[in-house]
């Protein structure tokens, strides 16, 4: 298998256990009893265990013992196949496993008497026979993007240490003469030493001189080679082989990778049974901290034995270290890495971008700016790097895409127009006048466009006006109503945390009771005029306005969000396969969305939007510009969000764009530059995507709409009832149509305003 080849051996036979000094180091005498400072051997079934984990996804736990499709990677047509070659980038060089396999640490020479076969048959039956077990921390598993291409994986790193073993002078002033003279080798060869006090170098040789003590930090291969050759003869020296983490790609995706730290520092005093021979790693953030469990290497046994003269007679690797499991991710890194480009090109450092498949709901992009190269992390960060990440005012270890939470500006006028729809307040030929202003509950709603005329719902969504958005939800008999805007708006994902295996955010979408514990009343005109056009109480997150509209591209149904395509375990068995799925059902919405659509396209094609015009397909989308933070610092925010191509919709999309202090930005210009940027320079693979086949969900039958329950069959009396209010409603629609007809002309009831 690809992990196999990846890592076996790469640590195991350079490990400094108690590898000879160097050529020319003191050759060592027996030691004398009670020297060496040994504890029992003891049964290493909990290190060496079998270790089977239950991945939990969308709600549903998945077992190696008891999934679907184990083994079946090829299931689904563009999966991993986890024997096939893996490639890493780094620094802009392609490796293979060939090129991986040469970072291999070159063994230490082996001390003929060790493991003399008739030697240890001999000391086994000795009764102040002493033998220790180690572990070896296994490699993590990889993480990947959906075409295998690799963005976390574990290579050979080196820490500079002292490799004492037993020394025929044992006087305290020779251990702390050797111990002085390889620190100010390795400083002389430009590496960085830890500080060493004497009482720490004098306990080391007394308690666990065995095993080489570190003193610096580690260092990765590339950053070794230059040096080696300085540091490879010193005596008593050795440079101890572990693993440690690496992100080829830098910051990409950074907030979706996370990164890991040092999980225990290593034990000092004396040598217990499965002490580990290098510091293990786990993760601490993204999905490296969601996933640690899967991603964690299987520990590798590694035996000693001494005979009663304290003499090393064996020293074996019991059983190798295992890397972890693999994470396959819904990502497109391809993409990925445009749209961060595409951020920093056309904004001033902070926004986000994410894409969605608008058929199974997973999220092929998910950029925020600014980032952070996570191998800053490894093996540890220090406190003055953190500080400076912490302290940064852009936040750069923030993810803007799942964990920003911003007003959704002129982006919800998309939903307010399908409620409108939905709850025939309107139809799309119901034509509302839009004055300049409107005055509601004491305060004037204006409209920035400053149209004044007479709109339906698809010239509001390409003109952006608000009058006319103010009326549909507030003022019209009948209105929508706040009440019923935020139910739609759940229905469409806002207001609560989409599933993605990561920290994101719910936002904010109001009730009635938030309403009363917050200002004492419940819902008011004013409260349904400021939600209309995506303010107000109203907060969320791009991720949520991009899967929002993925909804509307979709007519169908909402797609449940995944960010992870396939799990595999230790042993390369899936464990978890990814099946697109329906989050809500819209079908009874499917004509208002039509409309929706309708408007989204007009809205590139000659709208606000215009800017967002794709050179190789069509386009469709929705501006938004927003006040928000504090009103001091006087803070715009612009929006993009849409689909394409717009007459067969593949993907959703959204690009959010903070401003600076007092900068004059909109959606329509600042955000859809970052989407016609991004597109354009995908082009080539987009255009390949779009040829290929287009994989769907199906909403399963009985799946009522959301917010709906399943009815339960009704009694006769409920049917009664249910045909009597149809009849009423049949009346009251036969009256709407001819309060259509004044609407169309006037727009305001004969002139009367109401909540």
């Amino acid at each position: 298998m690809l992990r196999s080849k990846l890592y076996t051996g790469l640590v195991i036979l350079a490990m400094s256990l108690a590898a000879p000094a160097a050529v020319g180091q003191e050759a060592a005498p027996a030691a004398e009893a009670g020297g060496v400072p040994f504890v029992e051997d003891m049964p290493d079934d909990d290190a060496a265990e079998e270790i089977v984990e239950t991945v939990k996804l969308g709600g549903e736990e998945h077992a190696p013992t008891m999934q679907e499709g184990v083994g079946q990677a090829e299931s689904y047509e563009t999966a991993v196949d986890p024997d096939s070659p893996v490639h890493v980038e780094t620094d802009g060089v392609r490796h293979d496993e060939t090129d991986l396999e040469s970072l291999k640490p070159t063994a230490s020479v082996t001390d003929p008497t060790v493991h003399d076969p008739s030697r240890v048959a001999y000391a086994i039956n000795r009764r102040n026979a002493r033998t220790m077990s180690l572990t070896v921390p296994g490699p993590r598993g990889i993480i990947s993007d959906r075409n295998g291409l690799v963005m976390a994986c574990s290579e050979v790193a080196y820490q500079p240490a002292v490799n004492f073993g037993q020394l025929k002078d044992e006087s305290e002033e020779n251990i702390l003469s050797i111990a002085r003279r390889v620190i100010e080798a390795y400083e002389k060869a430009g590496l960085k030493v830890y500080e060493k006090t004497d009482a720490q170098l004098l306990d080391h040789y007394k308690q666990r001189r065995w095993l080489a003590l570190p003193v610096g930090p580690t260092v990765r291969a590339r950053d070794l080679e230059p040096i080696r050759s300085k540091v490879s003869g010193i005596e008593y020296g050795h440079l101890i082989p572990l693993y440690i983490r690496n992100y080829p790609h830098q910051s990409s995706a950074c907030h979706i990778l996370g990164y890991t730290g040092v999980k225990a520092k290593l034990p000092t005093g004396p040598i217990n049974h499965n002490d580990p021979i290098f510091e293990r790693q786990e993760g601490r953030a993204g999905l490296e901290l969601k996933f640690n469990k899967q991603l964690t290497g299987r520990p590798g046994i590694w035996r000693l034995m001494f005979n009663e003269k304290g003499e090393k007679i064996l020293d074996e690797l019991q059983s190798k270290p295992r890397p972890g499991g693999t994470i396959v991710t819904t990502l497109n890194l391809e993409w990925q890495k445009a749209a961060e480009q595409a951020l920093r090109d056309n904004t001033l450092g902070r926004g986000a971008f994410v894409m969605i498949d608008v058929h199974t709901g997973e999220v092929v992009v998910l950029a925020s700016a600014p980032n952070f190269d996570p191998n800053t992390f490894i093996p540890a960060i220090s406190q003055e790097d953190y500080d400076t990440l912490r302290l940064d005012p852009d936040t750069p270890l923030v993810s803007r895409a799942y964990a920003g939470v911003y007003p959704p500006a002129s982006t919800f006028k998309t939903i307010t127009v399908a409620a409108a729809l939905r709850h025939n307040i309107i139809t799309e030929n119901t034509y509302v006048n839009c004055p300049y202003s409107i005055r509601l509950g004491g305060h004037d709603f204006k409209n920035h466009s400053k149209f004044t005329g007479s709109i339906n719902c698809v010239t509001a969504l390409v003109l952006s006006n608000n009058p006319f958005m103010y009326q549909v939800a507030a003022t019209r008999e009948p209105c929508i109503g706040a009440a019923r805007l935020c139910e739609v708006a759940r229905r469409f994902g806002y207001g609560s945390t989409t599933g993605i295996p990561l920290p994101d955010k719910a936002g904010h979408v109001p009730t009635e009771k938030w309403m009363h514990d917050n200002y004492g009343r419940g819902f008011m005109g004013g409260d349904a005029a400021n939600m209309a056009i995506g303010q107000g109480a109203l907060l969320a997150t791009p991720l949520q306005v991009a899967h929002a509209v993925s909804g509307i591209a979709n007519g169908e149904y909402l797609p449940k969000l995944q960010l992870i395509r396939q799990v595999l375990d230790k042993d390369g068995n899936v464990v978890y396969q990814f099946t697109p799925s329906a989050q809500n059902n819209l079908q009874d919405m499917s004509s208002a969305l039509a409309v929706v659509r309708k408007g989204m396209k007009a809205v590139v094609n000659g709208g606000t939007g215009r800017r967002a015009a794709l050179s190789y397909t069509s386009n469709a989308g929705k501006t938004g510009t927003a006040q928000w933070g504090p009103p001091s610092q006087d803070c715009r925010l612009a929006w993009f969000t849409g689909f394409m191509p717009a007459d067969n919709p593949r993907y959703a999309y959204v690009a959010l764009y903070e401003g600076k202090p007092h900068q004059r930005i909109s959606g329509g210009h600042m955000a859809a530059m970052v989407v016609k940027s991004f597109f354009e320079s995908i082009k080539p693979s987009m255009m390949e995507e779009l040829a290929g086949p287009t994989r769907k969900a199906s909403v399963p039958e009985g799946m009522a709409p959301a917010g709906e329950e399943t009815p339960e069959p009704a009694s006769p009396e409920e049917q009664a009832a249910a045909q009597e209010a149809a009849r009423r409603e049949a009346a009251a629609a036969s009256a709407q149509s001819e309060a259509e007809k004044r609407h169309s002309q006037t727009g305001w009831d004969d002139g009367r305003s109401r909540r």
